[in-house]
C-alpha cells in the first residue's frame, strides 16, 4: 500500500456531507481539480478545476446515463489514474432511483475504494430525502 501513495500529499478521507456543501467543497484546495458526478448541468459550473460527469439521460459530451454505473466508474478509475483529482458524486438520489438502492451503495463503495487507493478525498452529497436507514448504511460505506 504505501508504494502506491509514495508521491501523494496526504489523504484527508472520505465523508457525507449535506448537499448545500457542495459549493464549499468545490472551492477547497483550489490547486486540486475535482471530479464532480452530478445532475447539474456543465453551463451551471463554475472553475477551471472542476471536471464534470453530467448525470443525465440527455446526449451530452461527458454526459452519462445514470443507469450506465459501470461506465461512470470507468471515467473516476481513469481519471484517478491520470492525475490527482478529488472525487465528489452529488447525485446519488438521482442514481438509486435509477439503479436501486443496493447496486447505487455498491458502486458508491468501488468509487471510495478507488479513491482510497489513488490518496483522493471522496465526497457523496445527500439531501434530507435519504431515509435514516440507507443515510446510516451509506455512512458506514463512505466514513
Amino acid at each position: 500500500m504505501d508504494m502506491l501513495l509514495r508521491g501523494r500529499p496526504k489523504y484527508l478521507g472520505s465523508k457525507v456531507v449535506d448537499y448545500r456543501r457542495l459549493n464549499d467543497i468545490l472551492r477547497r484546495n483550489n490547486h486540486r481539480r475535482k471530479l464532480l458526478i452530478t445532475r447539474r448541468a456543465p453551463s451551471e459550473l463554475d472553475g477551471s478545476n472542476i471536471r464534470p460527469i453530467w448525470v443525465t439521460k440527455v446526449p451530452y459530451p461527458n454526459a452519462v446515463s445514470p443507469s450506465r454505473l459501470h461506465a461512470i466508474e470507468q471515467m473516476v478509475w481513469e481519471q484517478l489514474q491520470n492525475e490527482d483529482v478529488d472525487v465528489i458524486l452529488d447525485a446519488i438520489e438521482y442514481l438509486m432511483i435509477e439503479n436501486g438502492v443496493e447496486p447505487t451503495l455498491r458502486f458508491v463503495s468501488k468509487l471510495r475504494d478507488m479513491t482510497l487507493l489513488t490518496n483522493s478525498d471522496f465526497y457523496v452529497t445527500v439531501s434530507d430525502g435519504l431515509d435514516s436507514r440507507v443515510l446510516n448504511i451509506l455512512r458506514r460505506i463512505v466514513e
